[in-house]
């Protein structure tokens, strides 16, 4: 089988030349050129230039960036018998005293519009050397510390971050069926804690099931649809996340959780929950806006759906306002009950 480095890289569709004035980060952690992962990496570097960003790489292994903390990460020292991460990250933000290589990556961060990390899966996480990145990289008070996180981080709600993906698992086996964790709570150290904790928000993940047991036509249409998908970057709608503010001194929430306990026929209508949310876009909006937090669907014997979802919302008022939101025939009754909280 041909290697993926031979795979011709997918001509764009798009005027060339057109200028966005946007600058994108990919930070890549895979350690061969001809893996799929690095495929995948050049892919996005290439459709994004195409398109007019101005794209700024971090090939970590080529870079053989060292992705051990410690007192490397700065040229600059607060207390040198005690070492303090925080304390140091704070004191060289404050006398510029970053060592040059952290300093060319914090500058890289702080002035992208988009942060794309690009990886293979390892141990249902980031490979060691992207996560020494972000741990070298986001540095206390200079990209995050005291309110400056989530809505108010370095993002500020207005830039975009995505995963491009690579697994051993095949999209059965990371689906909440499967014998792996679902893909979503493998990504929400990610997405939640690294994303939008900086105040970037996520896009949906880019992901290529298994490629290394993919033919050569199913890992030429990955390429295709990660150029097709990217092209579309700017305009696609990304995941809202739990706000701050949402959140009282003790870090509770203070909205509510709300179980709705709904029938459908199925008789009615194009969609049913058997065949996802196509038919249904609203009730995906209401997931990527964080206001949906789970769906269950247990078809009965007589043919109909029973659905159990739970709302994150401030009042049962404004979960049913969400529910007679929807096309009619999608929910004709249904029942509301507020979660205790334990």
């Amino acid at each position: 089988m041909p290697t993926p480095e031979s795979i011709k890289t997918i001509v764009g569709r798009t005027e060339r030349g057109s200028s966005l004035g946007m600058t994108a980060l990919i930070v890549h952690a895979h350690h061969e050129r001809q893996s799929f992962s690095s495929a995948l990496f050049r892919q996005a570097s290439n459709t994004l230039t195409e398109l007019g960003y101005a794209v700024e790489t971090s090939d970590l292994y080529a870079m053989a960036w060292d992705p051990v903390s410690g007192r490397r990460n700065f040229s600059s020292v607060l207390d040198s018998s005690y070492l303090k991460q925080q304390a140091e990250e704070r004191h060289a933000t404050e006398v510029n005293g970053f060592a040059a290589t952290v300093e060319s990556e914090i500058r890289k961060l702080e002035s992208c519009d988009v942060l794309i990390f690009s990886f293979p899966l390892w141990w249902y996480g980031m490979p060691a050397i992207l996560k020494g990145w972000v741990d070298r990289v986001f540095a206390m008070s200079r990209t995050y510390g005291g309110s400056k996180k989530f809505e108010k981080g370095l993002g500020r709600s207005e830039k975009r971050a995505m995963v491009i993906l690579t697994t051993g698992g095949n999209a059965v086996s990371f689906g909440g069926y499967g014998m792996n964790l679902s893909l979503d709570s493998v990504l929400k150290p990610i997405e939640h804690g690294v994303f939008w904790f900086n105040g970037f928000l996520p896009l949906e993940p880019f992901v290529a099931w298994n490629p290394a047991r993919a033919s050569l036509r199913e890992r030429e249409e990955y390429l295709t649809q990660l150029d097709e998908r990217l092209r579309r970057l700017h305009q696609e709608p990304p995941r809202h996340l739990p706000l701050q503010s949402d959140f009282g001194d003790d870090g509770t929430d203070q909205k509510k959780r709300f179980m709705v306990v709904t029938c459908y026929n199925g008789n009615t209508g194009e969609w049913s929950p058997g065949r996802g949310w196509e038919g249904l876009p609203q009730l995906r909006e209401l997931q990527r806006n964080g206001v949906l937090l789970t769906t269950f669907w247990s078809q009965t014997a007589a043919g109909s759906w029973k659905g159990f979802l739970v709302f994150r919302e401030g009042n049962r008022e404004r979960v049913r306002e969400h529910l007679q939101s929807l096309p009619p025939a999608s929910f004709p009754s249904f029942e509301i009950s507020e979660l205790a909280r334990v």
